[in-house]
């Protein structure tokens, strides 16, 4: 006879790699086409004649289309399934980014890439979701840290085929790549991922639209953590997309040409994934707000550093790719800490509101690059001015870390407790 209950009988299954090998597929080409614009702006400025300042307003409704998208997900998946979440929004930036190949205007270019944030902001969260809903309780929060990895492995390959791309065939010919990857990729989502619902045949309908509210993030035993990790979202989002929107740019200023300059987009990328190697280990052994308190100093660092060196072009690709290091592992790691702070059935709207405070960091960073560029700033004014939110991130997490310690030692309150598949926090 059986006596497992179902939660057991998932902490003891074997991780579902499939799964999870197409969830990170998704959400690799969610970060190719993330970076995309950032590192063709050089070369798209060069080829229409005008000024890379410009370009602000189509890098910062790009993150304002991913913040709407992370904040209409969770209400989606509740009702229409994660594998349909994840399908509809590849093809929603998959049109976007083939799209935008063909823009001839900045107008264009700022409307095009605000559709296909629209579909970069569905992706993440839904995957996230599907991926720890349906692999061992156990596993959870690296599963999450694993998905959203593939983030930086897919500005890791656009910056690495960057370069050559723009010098061969053109800037446009990056949007066409990540466009016809995701179209090869749409078939193996339909049928490769389950139809996993939120309600999961727990919950009816008006039940399954409750958890997903933003309500349930602020019940009384969360409502200090959400905000802590909303604040810390936002700065790390805001720095980190500084750089990924304009490090291209403010390489030209140390001498790489513009077919070299993607190449800081891939030394972030580099940085990004060890990134997510430490916060995978180092989750086993401490507590995820304590990693990101060591990767955020890491950042700090790395950021003071590459404002005193010379135009040693080795050299600056070396520490900005510890920057992304510290600030990529802030980014991965707070959706890990959204994964195990509340109930899986909430777990998507956790991870889309928490992601959408960060992008809306990231609309702030690119307005804040583009303005001290335009301005003519100097790039180690600019360096050492975006240390200032990574000082105030690590203070943040630090109490996060403290807050929920303490409160991983009070019972959980009742109409928590009660949820499906809620797990213990380890954050």
């Amino acid at each position: 006879m059986d006596t497992m209950s179902d939660p057991q009988k998932q902490d003891a299954a074997k991780p579902n790699w499939w799964v999870l090998c197409l969830a990170c597929a998704a959400v690799v080409l969610d970060g190719y086409d993330t970076v995309a614009l950032g590192l063709s702006i050089p070369a798209i400025a060069k080829d229409w004649g005008v000024q890379a300042s410009e370009f602000t307003a189509a890098l910062a409704l790009t993150s304002a289309g991913v913040a709407l998208g992370y904040l209409a997900v969770g209400r989606l998946v509740a009702k229409l399934g994660t594998r349909n979440v994840i399908v509809s929004a590849v093809v929603v930036f998959t049109l976007g980014s083939l799209l935008t190949a063909w823009s001839g205007s900045i107008m264009e270019l700022t409307i095009l890439r605000f559709v296909t944030g629209l579909g970069l902001g569905a992706v993440l969260p839904a995957a996230v979701s599907h991926a720890t809903a349906v692999n061992p309780r156990r596993w959870r929060q690296s599963i999450a840290v694993a998905v959203m990895t593939g983030i930086s492995l897919g500005a890791l390959i656009a910056g690495l085929a960057g370069s050559g791309i723009v010098a061969a065939f053109g800037w446009q010919w990056v949007f066409i790549i990540g466009a016809v990857s995701s179209t090869v990729l749409l078939p193996f989502l339909w049928f490769g991922l389950s139809d996993n619902r939120v309600s999961n045949a727990l919950m009816d309908a008006a039940e399954a639209k409750h958890h997903a509210s933003v309500a349930r993030l602020f019940d009384p035993s969360v409502r200090s953590r959400t905000l802590l990790l909303w604040a810390f979202s936002f700065l790390i989002f805001s720095v980190f997309y500084v750089f990924s929107s304009w490090l291209p740019t403010l390489l030209t200023s140390y001498g790489f040409s513009t077919g070299l300059a993607p190449l800081g987009s891939a030394a972030l990328g580099i940085g990004s994934i060890i990134g997510a190697c430490v916060l995978i280990l180092g989750s086993r052994r401490f507590r995820m707000t304590s990693v990101l308190a060591g990767t955020s100093a890491v950042a700090i660092v790395f950021l003071v550093t590459s404002a005193f060196l010379g135009p040693d072009k080795a050299l600056l690709l070396l520490v900005f790719g510890g920057v992304g290091l510290g600030l990529q592992a802030g980014m991965i790691g707070q959706a890990a800490v959204a994964v195990t702070l509340y109930p899986q059935a909430t777990v998507t709207a956790g991870i889309g509101w928490a992601a959408s405070l960060g992008r809306l960091g990231s609309v702030v960073g690119p307005i804040f690059g583009g303005v001290l560029i335009g301005l003519g700033v100097d790039t180690s004014i600019i360096v050492l001015a975006v240390c200032v939110p990574v000082i105030i991130a690590l203070v943040l997490v630090l109490m996060l870390g403290r807050i929920t310690a303490a409160k991983t030692r009070i019972p959980m309150s009742p109409h928590l407790a009660k949820s499906p598949l809620t797990a213990p926090p380890r954050t």
